[in-house]
């Protein structure tokens, strides 16, 4: 406050004042971003398709589930629970047609993903063990599911 040569005390309404009013300004500004963000970040993490997985045994069935049937864009998981070196490899790889996938040898506790594959019929099997096999089927539509 200051005096005027009247004796009328008056409010100074200087630098500091507006500097203040300019920082809760972009205070609440900022926290308005904040939120914002934050809902935008949870609206992309609810339409990203979650992975489906898929779990490596010592027993049959090998891979379980062992056939899948998976829209396009979800993304697919093998986890190695056991104690062997295991491998996901697309029979392509085998035949020398196209090789869609193969995780080379994954230890135990591993775990090999594959982003997304196009539309098809995927067989699998373990480069190790033979026997363990396994069938992808993608499809167009989001739905999946598992046998």
């Amino acid at each position: 406050m200051s005096v005027t040569k009247h004796g009328i005390h008056k409010h100074n309404k200087g630098p500091r004042r507006e500097q203040a009013l300019l920082a809760r300004q972009l205070i609440r500004g900022g926290f308005v971003l904040l939120i914002v963000g934050i809902f935008l970040m949870g609206s992309f993490a609810v339409a990203a398709p979650s992975a489906l997985r898929i779990v490596i045994g010592t027993f049959a069935p090998y891979y379980s589930p062992t056939v899948v049937h998976i829209g396009t864009g979800t993304p697919i998981s093998w986890d190695n629970p056991t104690a062997d070196l295991h491998s996901i490899t697309h029979d392509g790889c085998k035949t020398g047609e196209r090789c869609a996938f193969d995780s080379g040898p994954l230890g135990p506790n591993g775990t090999f993903t594959v982003p997304h594959l196009p539309p098809g019929s995927y067989s699998y099997h373990c480069s190790f063990h033979p026997i363990m096999r396994g069938v992808l089927v993608v499809v167009e539509s989001g739905s999946s599911s598992e046998t």
